[in-house]
């Protein structure tokens, strides 16, 4: 983390640089006079509290000039002259250094601290010097506001800021910067101050949640360090911060005498800032309430998403009371969740399932929306009653399936290999490397996907948890699809380190197949986070091939490749289930992915929509091979093969596997 930041103040009374050159020729003699002049010269600090620095410009020039041509002893020697025939050297200290980081020239920033040693030798001989107690504030509001990170540590040291009558000044300033909040990038260098001085007189609290409200992350960063109590303290007051009750908000702000209205709060990027914290300091979620019920909430969204969005074109008894099993299993008796669940039904126009799910939770009147409690009075007046079991099966979809409409080919049960113990892996995996006899020297291609599920009351949002590992291959010899599914729930209590680590070698740089994935950045991510020791693996990726890549360079290069693409559709989509429809003119079957991939044993619909995302792969490569050659393209998969990873990817990768193994 770098606070070597160039933070200048942008006060009006700013003095440029003008870069005055003088003769050298006439130093000793002109220097002596100027030195003899300041001498007799009142000191108008009682009168000025900006000082008077002009007399000194020519001196402060000739001075800039030794040093830029690395003529130590003579800006030295010049330096040291001037400081000791001073009635007030601590002020004249003060205004070279506020002349110096008053300028735009960061060549001149450099000379801060190289005066600030000299000084300290001067000191040291000269033990009559004392500090004015005039500049100590100006120390604090100047000074300290545009010097860089590196020397503040100096500036506290020659400026006396340790002592126990200096430390009192410098918290009653500091307070009264934070409760004006003019300010905060000069809050953020004040409260490196303060943990340089290791000061505690003031409460973690009201230091940091003006950084907070300001997103100022780094300054944030410092002050919390690798202290296990700062950061439970920091995660605790963001859920504060991004509670739903803005009264308890408020009062939080007012106790630390914090002037700004709850209302501006941004929430989701505290949210966001929350969730990151929380993997890096890895704390459990269950611990930060507001949070916690934030993630439900984003979660419970994603759900209704998922319902009526993504699958709106499929209706599925089994699919819809797996949905609202998971609703019940993220509720439960959260009376706050069971309101905005009757929301969203009302967002989504399912007035039904609203008034279903009302009485399900026994919700009065004057907790549903008006639309959910008109829908329920007509539903009685006209004596109507619905009556469905508590398992609240299906709602009524927006749009009927039409099976014709989505690719999905015929998958038997009897070809698909389950596998849930360790001693099962090996026979599988031999099967796959043995096909490679089957096809001469051409590597067989090997679909590769994988389900996860979200478990919001244990995790962030974004992390993933890896279900299942889905393998596909077509065995040309007998023109039949192999199928294997992997239960890694099953399989992570069986395997130790370096069995995984032996099963990612074997799948992602296997010299006897080709591994097809789509978007292999993703996979990555949750792979690793499940499983770090298959990082190395990963990130070698020799014998991966991702059809995502492939997907952009034949719509750019050649998209007559796709059967079915047409320019005038100009599709922005470039998911798999849009590079589907492109070669086999249907998108992907989804009608499985809001099922519970938790749950064991599996349904045999889940089992076969498992591998179809595998198999499809193989079935794009296939169809890509047969059209390039029937084109007369050129083409070669060894240009695809391996993944090139970019330098923010990888360094991505390679920290989050660090991060686990540490934790």
């Amino acid at each position: 983390m770098s606070f070597e930041s160039d933070d200048t103040d942008n006060d009006d009374n700013i003095l440029l640089d003008n870069d005055t050159s003088t003769d050298d020729s006439e130093y000793g003699k002109n220097s002596k006079n100027k030195l003899i002049e300041h001498k007799k010269e009142p000191s108008n600090t009682a009168s000025d509290s900006s000082y008077n620095f002009s007399n000194y410009l020519e001196i402060y020039e000739r001075i800039y000039k030794f040093y830029c041509q690395n003529e130590h002893k003579q800006w030295q020697l010049l330096f040291s002259d001037i400081i000791k025939q001073s009635s007030t050297p601590y002020q004249l200290l003060y205004m070279f250094l506020d002349h110096t980081l008053s300028t735009t020239n960061n060549k001149k920033h450099k000379m801060v601290i190289p005066f600030i040693e000299q000084f300290k030798q001067i000191r040291s001989s000269h033990k009559n010097i004392e500090l004015d107690e005039t500049i100590k504030r100006n120390i604090l509001l100047k000074i300290c506001r545009r010097c860089i990170f590196s020397q503040l540590e100096s500036i506290i040291d020659i400026f006396d800021l340790r002592s126990i009558d200096n430390q009192s000044i410098v918290i009653n300033f500091i307070n009264e910067q934070i409760e004006q909040q003019e300010d905060i990038i000069f809050i953020s260098q004040l409260t490196k101050i303060l943990k340089l001085l290791e000061i505690n007189a003031i409460s973690f609290e009201k230091i940091i949640i003006p950084l907070i409200l300001k997103s100022q992350w780094e300054t944030i960063k410092f002050i919390v360090e690798d202290d296990k109590i700062f950061q439970r303290k920091l995660l605790e007051t963001i859920d504060h911060l991004i509670s739903t009750d803005k009264i308890n908000v408020h009062r939080l702000l007012a106790q630390y005498s914090i002037n700004i209205n709850s209302n501006y709060i941004d929430i989701h990027i505290l949210k966001r800032a929350a969730r990151k914290l929380l993997k890096q300091y890895n704390f459990e979620l269950h611990d930060f309430p507001n949070l916690a019920m934030h993630e439900k909430i984003t979660f419970l969204k994603t759900l209704f998403v998922r319902k009526y969005l993504d699958r709106k074109n499929n209706c599925d008894d089994e699919d819809d009371q797996s949905w609202n099993e998971q609703i019940k299993e993220l509720i439960h008796d959260n009376h706050d969740l069971q309101i905005k669940l009757i929301d969203l039904f009302v967002d989504y126009t399912d007035l039904d399932s609203g008034v279903e799910w009302a009485r399900f939770y026994n919700l009065e009147d004057f907790e549903i929306p008006e639309q959910i409690r008109t829908h329920r009075q007509n539903i009685l007046k006209d004596d109507t009653t619905i009556i469905r079991s508590t398992s609240m099966k299906s709602s009524t979809c927006l749009i009927k399936q039409i099976k014709d409409n989505i690719y999905k080919p015929t998958v038997l049960l009897s070809d698909i290999v389950y596998i849930e113990l360790d001693t099962d892996v090996d026979p599988f995996l031999n099967r796959l490397e043995c096909a490679r006899c089957n096809v001469g020297s051409h590597l067989p291609f090997v679909g590769f996907d994988c389900e996860t599920f979200m478990d919001p009351t244990q995790r962030t949002l974004n992390s993933q948890i890896i279900s299942t590992i889905q393998l596909a291959s077509l065995l040309l010899s007998r023109n039949q699809y192999l199928y294997g599914i992997f239960d890694m729930l099953a399989l992570r209590l069986q395997f130790d380190i370096k069995s995984l680590a032996e099963l990612a070698q074997r799948l992602f740089c296997s010299r006897d197949f080709i591994l097809l994935t789509y978007n292999y950045a993703c996979d990555t991510s949750s792979l690793i986070e499940n499983y770090p020791s298959m990082n190395d693996a990963l990130m070698q990726g020799t014998a991966v091939i991702d059809l995502f890549r492939v997907q952009q360079y034949i719509l750019e290069h050649c998209p007559q490749v796709f059967p079915y693409y047409d320019a005038l559709l100009n599709s922005k989509s470039r998911g798999l289930s849009e590079l589907v429809r492109l070669c086999f003119g249907k998108p992907l079957d989804k009608s499985m992915q809001t099922s519970d991939w938790r749950k064991r044993p599996l349904k045999p619909a889940q089992l076969i929509y498992s591998v179809l995302d595998a198999q499809v792969l193989v079935d794009i490569a296939l169809l890509i091979e047969k059209r390039t050659h029937s084109l007369q393209i050129p083409w070669s998969w060894s240009n695809f093969k391996g993944y090139i990873w970019t330098n923010k990817a990888f360094k991505k990768r390679v920290g989050m596997n660090q991060k686990i193994e540490n934790s």
